[in-house]
């Protein structure tokens, strides 16, 4: 099977493919046009070879099956299915033929061709491996070597059967014919590692995606015989506990990964095998918390990551995680590296905090899943099913500070720079946004290059999608194995997958608890870039309420450095998303009481940008009038008005804050007394409840907010006499408004609470607010106000 120039061969076999001419893909012509695929999974065979064999396979695949857009919806699922038979007859015959065979030159490279097909094509791959005959041919293969060859037979038969455990229709058939022998390799200390740790891996594969499969058909089950299934999950999550402990052994006793450039053999290939399986058993709960527990284990795991190249540090991504053009060693660092990624997600990931209609479809399948289990009687919908102590989230903080403790952040900055691998990028993400969740954490993340770490990976993801290329509708309902369900982005909408967003999210909830100036620079131009993708947290349509509610707050706080930001903030737009101002005002009327006070401190700190000047008051920087007409201005002015009268406290200081701005500009009295429709009365009694107020707040809808504490009272009645005093002397309007607003001053004793505040003990060193007090007393007494002392 040796070729003296196996890449040429496989580059003409692609170039044929890439031509759709002069392969013809038929079983009869394809058995000996395939030759130097199958030398490329030689032991001997060279890297390159190797990825170009993978190129080859991902094309007669991707030439045999439809394109979605160039089939119809009802026509689709037929026609995969008869590019699954006619893949399944072309590589059919030179896998089994070749099983056949005694020779290890025979056997090895048909078993590589038959994994790399279960990587590439799922379907075609679980249809050969379900045939008669097959998987018993494949177990006999480690029976017909020995020494150096009967471990490389093994090897490739546990990595065959690993993929196989990933396929639900193949794992009956592994369950039935191959699991013995799997254990068998587990359980014996004389078994290369290698073997071992492939052995492993498959089983824990096989283990959790049978347990899955019988959660999934739990409710075709109800109705059955009992299962006593506690007893069956006990074991498996025992011998689960045991596999795991045996890959984290491998790890901690393993040798250093191959150099680049070099094909994975021993304890590389077995590294890389215990991570995988390792990323699938610390799903367990036990697992999670002995893993976090073990210091040598994780200094060991994390020095699997390599620091960055000097290439790196400027590389574009370009390369998606799934893509066969990577070289076989840098796919298996990829691979590595994203099975670092997992496990430690696995270890720092809180449980999803759920929404009442969540909480009651878990309950809906609490109780089915009871009901199998029972033979068809349901559980009690009342009960409680008790939460697993490890996943609470005291227990996760726990892990989190374990990681950082062993020395995560140096990893995790390291593979910020793999801006290629978009799985590393956003299990990156959710990983930070865990570590960040506790404060006590931010310092230790910010000083460990945390911040850098996901602005490259935000910077990555924004790449990814500006480079994606334009995704016809889809013919289909998308399922969840498929990469678009899973991971892709609709461009023409321009916004992130929602996977893309917790690295944001992380970045925010930095931004709301440190100074902009320390996480981005000393200056306030550095914080610049941050708007970007903090406002693009806010904008995408998927984001959660949550998001949403911190990017709030984090623009808020780059707002609040001056009227550059805040300017950028502003008229931050996302075309096809709308406008950060458009939003933010929208949200202002949120049935949630944080995310209302969120906007209106945003809308608070933007009064400093011309932008929202001009848009609250008419006035643009030249002093001349806008375009807007008084009836659109006077409603934003009417809707922050209501926000200073919301029972949120500091809400109320945002709202009064920004009216008191904006009551500088000489229009804005005239369109709050003038132009709003009982707007002297409604103004006035609004502002008489900050000056001084006559009743305590009441109980709000998120748990009750106290009265507001003299400190808290004294800042909102300045703000409440300050704009008091601006909204009387720029009164300019003709005789009716004037009688208009005098009679409103008279009913709701503007001047009575104006006094009372001037009087008050805490206000006694405010000498702004008793000069502006003065200055609106002094007004009301010369248009006739009594004002009784």
């Amino acid at each position: 099977m040796a070729n003296s120039d196996p890449d040429a061969d496989l580059k003409t076999l692609l170039q044929k493919l890439d031509s759709k001419s002069g392969l013809e893909l038929s079983p009869s012509s394809i058995n000996s046009q395939i030759t130097p695929v199958l030398s490329a999974f030689l032991p001997s065979a060279a890297p390159s070879a190797r990825s170009l064999a993978h190129l080859v396979i991902s094309k007669l695949v991707s030439n045999a099956r439809p394109s979605p857009s160039a089939v119809t919806a009802s026509s689709y699922e037929s026609s995969q299915e008869t590019a699954t038979q006619n893949l399944t007859r072309l590589f059919s015959p030179i896998i089994e033929s070749r099983l056949s065979e005694t020779s290890l030159e025979e056997i090895v490279p048909a078993l590589g061709l038959f994994t790399a097909l279960f990587q590439i094509d799922p379907a075609t791959a679980s249809g050969i491996f379900a045939k008669d005959g097959v998987v018993e041919a494949i177990m006999d293969v480690p029976d017909l070597f020995e020494g150096k060859n009967g471990i490389t037979a093994s090897q490739a038969v546990a990595a065959l059967l690993s993929q196989a455990s990933g396929s639900k229709p193949c794992r009956p058939i592994v369950q039935a014919h191959s699991v013995s022998w799997l254990q068998d390799q587990v359980r014996r200390d004389t078994v290369d590692p290698g073997v071992r740790a492939a052995a492993a891996n498959a089983l824990t594969k096989l283990s959790r995606g049978t347990a899955e499969d019988a959660s999934s058909d739990t409710m075709s089950s109800l109705g059955g015989p009992a299962t006593d299934s506690t007893v069956e999950d006990a074991k498996r999550k025992d011998d689960e506990e045991q596999l795991a402990k045996l890959m984290k052994n491998l790890i901690v006793d393993s040798k250093e990964p191959a150099k680049p450039g070099q094909p994975l053999r021993g304890s590389s290939q077995s590294i890389l095998d215990a991570v995988e399986g390792l990323a699938y058993s610390s799903m367990d709960a036990n697992v999670k918390e002995s893993l976090s527990t073990d210091a040598p284990f994780l200094t060991r795991l994390f020095s699997l990551v390599p620091p960055p190249k000097k290439h790196q540090t400027g590389a574009k991504p370009t390369v998606n995680i799934t893509s066969e053009a990577l070289p076989p060693e840098e796919k298996a660092s990829v691979a590595l590296l994203y099975g670092v990624c997992v496990i430690v997600l696995n270890l720092v990931a809180f449980r999803p905090k759920l929404s009442e209609e969540e909480k009651q479809v878990d309950r809906l399948k609490r109780m089915t899943k009871e009901g199998a289990r029972t033979g068809g009687k349901l559980a009690d919908p009342d009960a409680k099913e008790a939460e697993e102590p490890l996943d609470l989230d005291a227990a996760v903080k726990r892990r989190c500070k374990r990681v950082l403790k062993a020395g995560v952040l140096p990893a995790l900055v390291s593979m910020s720079y793999r801006k290629e691998s978009e799985g590393i990028r956003r299990a990156l993400g959710r990983i930070f946004l865990s570590l960040v969740d506790d404060k006590e954490n931010r310092g230790k993340i910010v000083q460990g290059g945390g911040v850098k770490a996901l602005q490259r990976i935000i910077e990555a993801s924004f790449t990814s999608l500006k480079e994606a290329p334009a995704a016809p509708p889809p013919k289909k309902p998308p399922s969840k194995f498929d990469s678009t369900a899973a991971g892709g982005s609709s461009s023409s909408a321009k916004s992130l997958d929602p996977q893309d967003l917790p690295a944001i999210q992380a970045l925010a909830k930095l931004s709301i608890t440190a100074s902009p100036l320390l996480l981005f620079g000393p200056d306030a131009s550095s914080s610049l870039d941050a708007v970007n993708p903090l406002s693009h947290l806010l904008l995408n349509p998927s984001s959660t309420l949550l998001q949403k509610f911190e990017s709030l707050m984090a623009l808020t706080n780059l707002a609040s450095l001056g009227p550059v930001l805040a300017s950028r903030v502003a008229t931050q737009k996302e075309p096809g998303l709308g406008t950060v101002l458009n939003k933010t005002e929208t949200l202002l009327l949120d049935d949630n009481t944080m995310v209302r006070r969120a906007a209106t401190e945003l809308i608070c700190n933007l009064v400093a940008s011309e932008d929202v000047w001009e848009r609250y008051t008419g006035e643009k920087p030249d002093g001349t009038r806008s375009e807007e007409s008084d009836k659109v201005l006077v409603n934003r002015l009417r809707l922050l008005l209501a926000m200073a009268d919301v029972e949120d406290v500091q809400t109320r200081l945002a709202a009064s804050g920004a009216l008191a701005m904006l009551s500088n500009a000489r229009d804005v009295s005239r369109l709050m007394l003038g132009k709003m429709e009982n707007g002297a009365e409604k103004t006035f009694r609004v502002l008489v409840d900050l000056i001084a107020p006559s009743h305590e707040v009441d109980e709000d809808e998120n748990g009750g907010d106290a009265p507001p504490t003299p400190e808290i009272q004294s800042q909102l009645a300045y703000r409440g006499v300050v704009c008091t005093r601006m909204l009387l002397t720029n009164l300019t309007s003709d005789a009716d408004t004037l009688k208009s607003v005098v009679k409103a001053a008279k009913s709701t004793d503007l001047g009575g609470a104006l006094v009372k505040a001037l009087s008050a003990r805490e206000n006694a060193g405010n000498q702004e607010m008793l000069a502006a007090g003065a200055d609106a007393l002094k007004w009301l007494i010369g248009k006739g106000v009594e004002i009784v002392i």
